[in-house]
């Protein structure tokens, strides 16, 4: 899920019993399955660490946590480390999963992120890792226990608000707590009579969950937690306790935060091109934070939304030529169509002194024309990104046909990827390739990337020319992928000079810091006097995105939508980053609520 891919192996299988994978911003999940290596134990030992910190009250715990690594192959079901960690091998968070193969269902033992940090969604890409190494295991669902949010069954009624906010974070995901049994009453020498919930999250399925199955999923929850027997009277008391068939789940209970219900009918339609080209570049079993889920859950958010679809137009490489050297164009053609399905290619040599000297072998090649060592090549990257560059451009042509706003539901992205080399999850440039069409006949082009992490590759393209204004508002390159570019010096050369302007901005910018930027960035843009905006939209810079710094909420994101709006310009979408689910869905909603809210 938030969670990208490890250099030259997405999702490496080791002889030390660890898999791993990893984000843009350097977010590794790496998942602990033995204590055979010395670099096993090392996680091992920062993850009882980090569980002291993060749960001082029970110092117990830790060494169980060993034990049943150490212990897994003689259990009934598997135990699974998932640990999170930053770039420089720093634990970030954990979670412990169980997995109950009989049962084809997983238990979330414990999840946990470094108190000492701030998390900025480290607990949210857990959680999503945890429940996509639970569907790959063969899950039909995941069980996990949280406390209560009801003021009469806590011993600490002040801790009533932080289980509120813990609640309604899970009830994103469908997760909700069973009802109608005897499960919160459970008082064990372990849980110090501390009640929880017993919640089921369905992994994203429309699942009925039966009677029997319940009791017997509960039975080997205590058994593997507690280590209580069948006939033990608290366990034979709590299975009995199940009778609802089937099984009662809570109804949901919390909105979520900043969510509108607005009348739509008085908004004016937005066209929308997206096909099924999304889907292709999916990596499987990878852990790839760059998915085709993230369109569908935009779509979700703009289910009841005025659109009007527009199927994608195949064009020829010529607009891709215009923009990208032909032999990186060439090489990706070829390299992609040569390898088998499921082979992926990662560059590991990047040949900074001798660029002369290419390789005959065309996987080595890689590093010719790439930017880093998480954006993998496979059998569909070409097709993907050559469908994704016609639907930017088919979404262009609708703007130079008279259209208002057009909204290109592009994937992969491609605000990452330069003249002659991709990365960052990108391989065509797909709002740079739109931006040029819409120049031609002498047109000014402003393109507006908003997106948490520097468009590097659209500022390259457009670096010497002074008919395309870019403009980029992001997280600061010193601590933020690309981090070679997005300085605020960075200005344009040549004739382009004085055509390019970057916001590198703090971590923790909020709605009212980022909406003043934004102001001052469209002032600028409204100098340029532009005929047309090209706008690369990223829902990363949203609060709880894990490649993020900022903290933007849905308020925000509509605000943004209304400022950008309120330009009157003929408007371009092109769609960039965002890895939280729940952020894509919200967020297009919110953002296209607030810039239709402009359209009349």
């Amino acid at each position: 899920m938030v969670i990208g891919a490890v250099a030259s192996a997405a999702f490496r299988q080791r002889t030390t019993g660890q898999t791993g994978w990893e984000s843009p911003t350097m977010i590794r999940f790496t998942v602990v399955t033995d204590d055979a290596s010395e670099r096993a134990r090392q996680r091992i030992e920062a993850v009882k660490g980090l569980y002291r910190k993060a749960f001082p009250y029970d110092l117990l715990y830790p060494d169980k946590i060993a034990a049943l690594i150490a212990e897994r192959a003689s259990l009934d079901f598997d135990v699974l480390l998932l640990v999170g960690e930053d770039g420089r091998g720093q634990t970030l968070g954990f979670t412990l999963l169980f997995f109950f193969a009989d049962l084809q269902v997983a238990y979330l033992d414990y999840i946990a992120s470094d108190p000492a940090r701030r998390t900025r969604g480290i607990g949210s890409a857990l959680y999503e890792a945890t429940r996509e190494l639970a569907l790959r295991k063969g899950a039909r669902g995941m069980f996990l226990d949280v406390p209560p949010d009801e003021r009469e069954r806590l011993k600490e009624p002040e801790r009533l608000a932080i289980n509120r906010r813990r609640l309604a974070f899970y009830e994103r995901f469908d997760a909700r707590p069973v009802a109608g049994t005897l499960y919160e009453a459970l008082d064990t020498e372990s849980n110090q009579g501390y009640p929880t919930f017993l919640v089921f999250d369905p992994l994203g399925r429309r699942l009925t969950l039966r009677r029997l199955q319940l009791r017997k999923v509960i039975r080997r929850i205590l058994r593997a937690k507690y280590g209580l027997r069948r006939d033990d009277p608290e366990v034979v008391r709590i299975v009995h306790s199940v009778r609802d068939d089937p099984v009662t789940i809570r109804p949901p209970r919390y909105a979520a935060p900043d969510e509108t219900s607005v009348d739509l009918d008085f908004l004016k339609p937005i066209h929308l091109v997206v096909g099924r080209h999304y889907e292709l570049h999916h990596l499987r079993e990878r852990g790839y934070v760059e998915r085709p889920a993230r369109i569908d859950s935009i779509l979700r958010g703009l289910a009841d939304f005025p659109l009007e679809r527009v199927k994608p137009r195949h064009f020829g490489d010529a607009p891709i030529r215009a923009v990208h050297d032909p032999a990186l164009v060439t090489y990706l053609a070829t390299v992609c169509a040569r390898l088998k399905p499921g082979h992926l290619v990662y560059p590991e040599v990047f040949p900074i002194r001798r660029p002369d000297r290419q390789p005959k072998e065309l996987e080595i090649r890689a590093g010719y024309y790439c930017l880093d060592t998480f954006t993998p090549l496979s059998n569909t990257a070409y097709l993907a990104a050559r469908a994704a560059v016609d639907c930017a451009i088919t979404a262009a042509d609708l703007i130079a046909d008279g259209a208002r706003v057009a909204y290109a539901l592009c994937r992969p992205p491609g605000h990452h990827a330069e003249i002659r080399a991709f990365g960052g999850f990108c391989y065509f440039n797909n709002a740079a390739i739109a931006a040029n069409r819409l120049s031609r006949g002498g047109k000014r082009v402003a393109l507006l990337d908003v997106d948490h992490h520097h468009g590097n590759g659209s500022q390259e393209i457009f670096y010497r020319r002074s008919d395309v204004f870019t403009v980029s508002i992001h997280g600061h390159p010193n601590l933020h992928y690309p981090h070679f570019s997005g300085f605020a010096d960075e200005r344009g050369a040549g004739d382009g000079v004085g055509f390019n302007r970057n916001y590198p901005l703090k971590d923790g910018i909020g709605d009212d810091a980022y909406v003043e930027v934004l102001d001052d960035a469209l002032k600028q843009i409204g100098r340029f006097r532009p005929d047309y905006l090209v706008l690369s939209l990223g829902f990363d810079i949203m609060r709880g995105d894990p490649t993020g710094g900022f903290v933007v909420t849905t308020r925000g994101i509509r605000t943004i939508g209304n400022r950008i709006g309120r330009l009157g310009l003929p408007t371009l979408i092109v769609q960039e980053g965002g890895y939280s689910r729940h952020n894509l869905r919200v967020g297009a909603r919110a953002f296209f609520l607030g810039l239709s809210a402009t359209l009349y």
